[in-house]
């Protein structure tokens, strides 16, 4: 038998020696299995006969013979054992020597990392998808607690819409809200004529007018540091020297009553000019919240009741303040004396006109 090409003995030598198998076959010239070795059995060529056409027994052959130009290379041949060989061809003198390398381990790692790849692309989606879904219940939650964040924002500026602040900060604690308040001064102011001249108007002008008025009010509370407690109608009601006390109250919503008058002085409602009456008094009150779904901050005692008669007692366009706010409000007011009056449920009261 020829020696094996040189190129043949390298590789063989290596594959023996990293312990890979190897089987080689010699091919003459009239294409006929001239002699067969090497690990024959491992690739399933032990049934090929020597003598016989080699492609009758080498399906994967048909084609191959005579190959115009050798060597040639066949990689990654799947074999009817199962294993997977690199077929390599070579010419010498007389014959063609077909060698078969064992690439079974590489074809297994390969698809080792192939399914290894595979399945980390399966865990980079799956990872991208729980991202995707995370990212999206993320913005969903921010939504969520920017739309909670609006709600209390919303309910915390109606609850200062409604109560001071320091009341609604003890109220959100679940205090019970009942404070005796020693010295106030208590205001209540209407618009003169309104039912009449609402009749008139129709409802949109009436509320313009109404919303003037009362935003006027409130801002005047803030400007003097009084707290309108609540409208009744067109009458408003403020007070000052609470929730805080403090010493000046009268002279403080004597000044808010006389902006007040001032602030609607040129507004017309029905083609007349816009006039309130104001009343005034001073003394101690007591104020808390009742009610639970629908709460109210409110004011109750005799000094409550007298400054709604008194201002109901008032002409137009006059602020009539009691003996006990006179008295308070020292010299720093001019104010002029009024005839002893009886009020319903009172009996005869003195009071005084603030001028403007």
């Amino acid at each position: 038998m020829h020696r094996l090409p040189k190129e043949v003995e390298n590789w063989t030598y290596n594959l023996f020696y990293n312990e890979r198998s190897i089987a080689y076959v010699k091919i003459d010239a009239q294409l006929c299995i001239a002699g067969k070795g090497g690990n024959v059995k491992h690739y399933g060529l032990s049934s090929l006969r020597i003598g016989k056409p080699v492609t009758a027994q080498l399906e994967f052959m048909e084609g191959l013979l005579p190959c115009p130009e050798l060597p040639y290379h066949m990689p990654m041949v799947e074999l009817p054992s199962g294993r997977v060989a690199d077929l390599h061809l070579f010419a010498d003198d007389d014959c063609v020597w077909l060698l078969f390398l064992d690439v079974t381990a590489e074809r297994d790692n390969k698809q080792r990392l192939q399914q290894k790849a595979y399945e980390m692309t399966l865990l980079q989606e799956r990872e991208r998808q729980l991202n995707e879904k995370l990212q999206s219940m993320n913005e969903a939650l921010r939504e969520s607690q920017e739309g909670l964040q609006r709600e209390y924002q919303r309910a915390e500026t109606l609850l200062l819409n409604i109560l001071p602040a320091s009341i609604a900060e003890r109220l959100k604690s679940d205090e019970q809200i009942a404070d005796n308040h020693a010295e106030v001064s208590v205001l209540f102011a209407d618009i003169v004529g309104f039912t009449e001249r609402a009749r008139s108007v129709g409802a949109v002008t009436t509320l313009a007018i109404l919303n003037y008025f009362f935003k006027a009010a409130d801002r005047l509370s803030d400007q003097y540091g009084c707290e309108k407690i609540k409208t009744i109608g067109d009458c408003v009601m403020v007070v000052a020297g609470m929730p805080a006390a403090r010493s000046d109250h009268a002279e403080a919503l004597a000044r808010y009553a006389l902006e007040l008058r001032e602030a609607v002085r040129h507004e017309r409602f029905a083609g007349e000019r816009l006039r309130l009456r104001i009343g005034i008094n001073s003394g101690p009150i007591v104020a808390g919240v009742i009610g639970k779904k629908r709460f109210a901050y409110d004011l109750w005692g005799e000094t409550v009741n007298l400054a709604a008669r008194i201002q109901t007692s008032a002409e137009p366009d006059e602020i009539r303040i009691s003996d006990a706010t006179r008295r308070l409000l020292g010299p720093n007011f001019a104010c002029d004396p009024l005839a002893e009056t009886e009020l319903r449920g009172t009996g005869r009261v003195r009071m005084w006109r603030l001028p403007a």
